[in-house]
C-alpha cells in the first residue's frame, strides 16, 4: 500500500510538472534567463536558511538512526531515500519555483491549484501531501525532543510526546507562516542556528577527527566512565562559537562551523585529559 501510494505521489507531481511547463513555459524561459542574482551574502544567508532547519534533524540522526534494524546497510538506505523522499521533494521544489518564477505567487497552497487545472487530481494529491506532511513533522520535530523528555523525567514516550506537542502548539507555530511574520521568522532561524552550528561542528570534529570514528557505546552512557561530567573544551568551543555567529547573524551557521571546530579541536589536544571534563 505504501508503495502505491508513493507512486501515486510522485505521479501526481510529474504530471503537474509538465502542467506547469506547458502553461508557463514561454514565461518560465523568459525569467530564468533574464534572472538576477548574486552569490554573495545574501545568496549564503539563504542557503543558511536552509540548512538551519535541517540542522536539527542532522544532529539528532541518532534518535532516528538507533531504530534501524541491523540489516539495512548504508546502500539500502541511499535506495530507500532516493526512491521514496527524493523524487516527491524535487518535484515539489521544482513546481514551486517554476510557478513563482511565472506568477510571483510564493503561497503553497496557490502555486499547486495554479500548477494543474485537473481538480479532482489536485485534491486528492494536496491531501497526501497534507497527510505527507504531517508523519513527517511527527519523525523530525517530535522524536528527538520526546526522548529528550524520557531521558531527563524519565517519562513514558507516549506521555512525553504529548507534552511535546501542548509545548509546539504554545509557539503558535501558524503565526510564524504569515506573510507578515517572514522577517521575524528569518531572525528567529538565524538566532538558533548560532546555537546549532557550533553543535554541529564539535560532534563531526569530536567523531571524525579526534576519535576516527570510533565509539565506545557501553562507556559513553556510564555515569562512572570516562565520559562522565562536562566537556569543558566543548564548552568553551560552544561559547566563542556562539559569539561569532551572532556577530555574523545573516550567515550564524556557516560563521560558527570553523572557530567552534577549530578551537575544540586545539583545545582537546591541548588541554591534559583530567580537565577536560568537569563533574
Amino acid at each position: 500500500m505504501k508503495i502505491l501510494v508513493q507512486f501515486f505521489i510522485i505521479g501526481a507531481l510529474a504530471y503537474m510538472f509538465f502542467s506547469v511547463i506547458n502553461k508557463y513555459g514561454d514565461t518560465i524561459s523568459t525569467n530564468l534567463i533574464n534572472v538576477e542574482g548574486t552569490w554573495g551574502t545574501p545568496f549564503w544567508g539563504a542557503t543558511m536558511l536552509f540548512l538551519g532547519v535541517y540542522s536539527t534533524m542532522m544532529l539528532n540522526v541518532s534518535d532516528y538512526s538507533r531504530e534501524l534494524r541491523e540489516n539495512v546497510g548504508l546502500f539500502r538506505q541511499v535506495v530507500i531515500y532516493a526512491n521514496s523522499i527524493l523524487p516527491a521533494t524535487l518535484f515539489m521544489g521544482l513546481i514551486g519555483v517554476m510557478v513563482t518564477s511565472a506568477t510571483g505567487e510564493v503561497d503553497p497552497i496557490q502555486v499547486f491549484s495554479s500548477a494543474v487545472d485537473n481538480k479532482p487530481l489536485l485534491v486528492i494529491t494536496m491531501l497526501f501531501i497534507a497527510f505527507a506532511q504531517v508523519t513527517t513533522n511527527i519523525l523530525n520535530n517530535v522524536i528527538p525532543p520526546a526522548y529528550a523528555l524520557m531521558d531527563i523525567f524519565n517519562l513514558k514516550y507516549k506521555t512525553a510526546a504529548v507534552i511535546v506537542g501542548l509545548l509546539a502548539f504554545c509557539t503558535f507555530p501558524w503565526e510564524l507562516v504569515k506573510d507578515e511574520s517572514a522577517a521575524g521568522l528569518n531572525l528567529f532561524i538565524q538566532t538558533y542556528s548560532a546555537f546549532l552550528g557550533p553543535l554541529f561542528a564539535i560532534l563531526v570534529v569530536d567523531f571524525y577527527f579526534l576519535r576516527k570514528q570510533k565509539l565506545d557505546i557501553d562507556k559513553l552512557y556510564d555515569k562512572d566512565g570516562p565520559y562522565k561530567g562536562v566537556n569543558m573544551a566543548a564548552v568553551i568551543a560552544m561559547a566563542i562559537g556562539i559569539v561569532v555567529a551572532l556577530m555574523f547573524s545573516s550567515i550564524s551557521w556557516y560563521a560558527s562551523l570553523i572557530p567552534a571546530g577549530a578551537i575544540y579541536w586545539i583545545l582537546m589536544l591541548k588541554m591534559p585529559a583530567a580537565q577536560r571534563f568537569m563533574s
